[in-house]
């Protein structure tokens, strides 16, 4: 009878564990810049994941009504521009939008392909009902992608063993 509620506890714990990192993967990410006054806004900017991978930026960008700290979400244009330090002929600009943020009360650009890891030297321009902000840069560094990470389909391997070890069991003690 253990073996019954055993197995599919564990199926249950890394369905939630799958879960959770998949919110982890685009949540707000690492501060950059936090409450920066820009003209007649306030920015704050995160960077995600962590760290930056050439395959996988993400600026995300806080604007904020500076007396109150509440969020200004329509009407604003966010521009998020990357230049690399070492070869600034690279330079690449995004829209950030709430429909690419996790959290619809902030704005968020993502770069995909960026061409090479390093420094990046980042500058946000903000334009909306209350006039232009002055624009915020930050430097960021960029890692080469990510190694392929065997660890899930480890895992995966792992439930279906699981999974054949449970089916296998309920079938014998079956009457």
């Amino acid at each position: 009878m253990k073996n019954k509620t055993i197995a599919p506890a564990i199926m249950m714990a890394l369905l939630i564990f799958f879960g959770v990192r998949q919110v982890w993967a685009h949540g707000i990410g690492t501060p950059v810049q936090i409450n920066v006054p820009s003209g007649p806004y306030l920015l704050s900017i995160w960077t995600d994941p962590d760290p930056l991978r050439v395959d996988e930026t993400h600026v995300t960008v806080a604007v904020m009504e500076p007396e109150t700290q509440a969020p200004i979400v329509t009407g604003v244009q966010v521009q998020v521009q990357l230049t690399a330090v070492a070869d600034e002929s690279l330079s690449y600009t995004a829209a950030a939008s709430a429909d690419n943020s996790a959290n619809r009360l902030l704005y968020a650009a993502v770069f995909e392909n960026l061409p090479t890891a390093g420094r990046w030297r980042g500058l946000i321009s903000v334009d909306g009902p209350a006039g232009v902000g002055q624009d915020m840069p930050f430097e960021v560094e960029v890692l080469p992608p990510a190694p392929f990470n065997w660890l899930w389909p480890g895992i995966g391997g792992l439930v279906v063993l699981l999974l054949v070890w449970w089916v296998h069991s309920w079938r014998r003690q079956a009457p």
